[in-house]
Parts: structure tokens; sequence; C-alpha cells
């Protein structure tokens, strides 16, 4: 995707870029646990939530927090990888300690993980190997007062990730989608502006770009 530069709507500045297998299947017990959002979705079968609409910023007269794009980028795709650093640890640990996915997600998302990780503990279930991510790019991020807003795509892989279950088996359903392209949501920590935070992550339901 092309870099673009600062739109100046009022006094808030927006900065946008286009949109362009298993030896076994998985006990009766994880079902509940299937709907859990999150890791768990994504290990077990690929999908991450429900797309929210995002607010309008208010606008402010404030200088840029991130000089470019690909600062804005950088910062997006830092924040994503201390998330999935410490979720993927989580997750290897059947869901214990859940609390260590909270400095890298807003408070709202560490609810909503916090109850992926609990489903986790009560299915027996462990994660084993690696999500990695690729084809990171800017959607767009903008500025109100003191803090940002970001999104960007990415195209998640879990091919190298199975689910185990409590019995040391295999229960990687066969039908599992091994690359998801996703978007991933961020905003400001309150502490400093230039640090992002994980505040949501969705599957993307337009073209495959992965």
């Amino acid at each position: 995707m092309d870099n673009q530069r600062p739109v100046a709507l009022g006094s808030l500045m927006v900065f946008a870029m286009p949109i362009s297998p298993p030896k076994r299947r998985a006990p009766r017990r994880l079902g509940a646990a299937l709907a859990a959002a999150g890791t768990l979705a994504l290990v077990l079968t690929g999908c991450v939530g429900t797309p929210e609409p995002t607010s309008t910023p208010t606008p402010t007269e404030e200088a840029p927090i991130f000089a470019s794009d690909e600062e804005a980028l950088a910062a997006a795709v830092k924040a994503y990888e201390l998330y999935a650093a410490a979720s993927q640890q989580i997750t290897d640990d059947g869901g214990t300690e859940p609390e260590r996915i909270d400095p890298f997600v807003t408070p709202s998302f560490a609810v909503a993980l916090h109850e992926e990780f609990a489903a986790f503990q009560e299915s027996g279930v462990h994660s084993q190997g690696k999500i990695t991510a690729d084809h990171e790019s800017l959607v767009e991020w903008s500025q109100e007062g003191g803090a940002v807003s970001a999104s960007i795509y990415l195209c998640r892989d879990v091919s190298e990730v199975r689910a185990i279950g409590p019995d040391g088996v295999d229960v990687t359903p066969e039908d599992r989608a091994d690359r998801v392209p996703s978007q991933a949501f961020f905003v400001s920590d309150a502490k400093r502006a230039s640090t992002l935070l994980v505040d949501r992550i969705e599957t993307w339901t337009g073209d495959d770009f992965c």
C-alpha cells in the first residue's frame, strides 16, 4: 500500500491507507470453549470475534504523535508482537495466569481474553507451536488530542500450532484454517501515547490477502 500524507479535517489529523492436520477430533467438552473469542478460537477454528463499529474521534489541535505512517505501523506491529508472545505463553500453559496478557491490551479486551483462557483451563487443552504473522500493512491511524487509534491488516499463520487435549492427544480440527486474514485495532497506552495496546482483533471478511 502506498503511504498517504496526513489529511486535515478541522483540527483532527487523520492518516489513512486505502483498504484494498490431527490424529483425532476434538472432544465434545470443547464445545463451549470453541465459542470463546481470540486465540482458542483461532487455534481450533480460525475464527475470531465480530466486527464492531469504530467511533469517530473528536477534533483537537495537537502535534502528530507519529511522524509518519511507517512509525505508526511499526508501533502497531510491536504492540501486536508483545500481545502475541504473552498470549502464546498463556495458551501453552493451558490458560493459567491470564493476567500476563494485561500489560499489552486494553481493559475491555483483557476481560474477553481472560474468559478465553478460562475456557482453555476448563477444557484441559493447551497449545503447542508458534503462531506467526506476516503481510502487516497499515489501514489507518488517527489522533485525538494526546491519544492515537490505529488498525492494521495482518495474516496470522497457525499452521505450526496444534491443540493438545488433556490426555496428550492432538485434537486440532482437520478443517481448521491455517492462515487467517485479520484486522487488529489499537489505542494509545494512557501513560505513553506512542505505546499502543491491542484493543481487539477480528477476522477479515473481505478478499483473502494471505
